[in-house]
């Protein structure tokens, strides 16, 4: 069997994250995010930066996209958009760019109990 996935950057004009995510039901499911040099865990990542600016901008980024993904048309965002597309989502303090950049698939892993 075959999981579809495809995997978008989401960005506002100071900080960009990956997100890969399995399409499922017609939700995005299975969330990976990435914010760079292959780290990549389930949830949005909470970095530390050692300048108090670049922390608050960087805690509304992610707020930004908590926000986002709230909203009830957030799964059609992403499932619908196209390759290279770009999507603009302004209900928020900074706007945010989703940006779909690969599908794929992959086969499911089963894993007996």
């Amino acid at each position: 069997m075959y999981m579809e996935r495809a995997v978008w950057i989401i960005l506002n004009k100071n900080f960009s994250l990956t997100l890969d995510g399995e399409i499922k039901n017609d939700k995005v499911t299975d969330k990976k995010f990435s914010p760079g040099n292959d780290i990549w865990t389930e949830e949005i990542p909470r970095l530390g930066f050692s300048d108090e600016n670049v922390q608050k901008d960087y805690n509304e980024f992610v707020s930004d996209i908590f926000t986002l993904f709230t909203e009830p048309l957030a799964n059609e965002v992403f499932i619908n958009a196209k390759i290279g597309e770009e999507s603009e989502y302004v209900n928020c303090k900074n706007p945010l760019v989703i940006r779909k950049i690969e599908e794929y698939s992959v086969d499911e892993i089963i894993q007996d109990e």
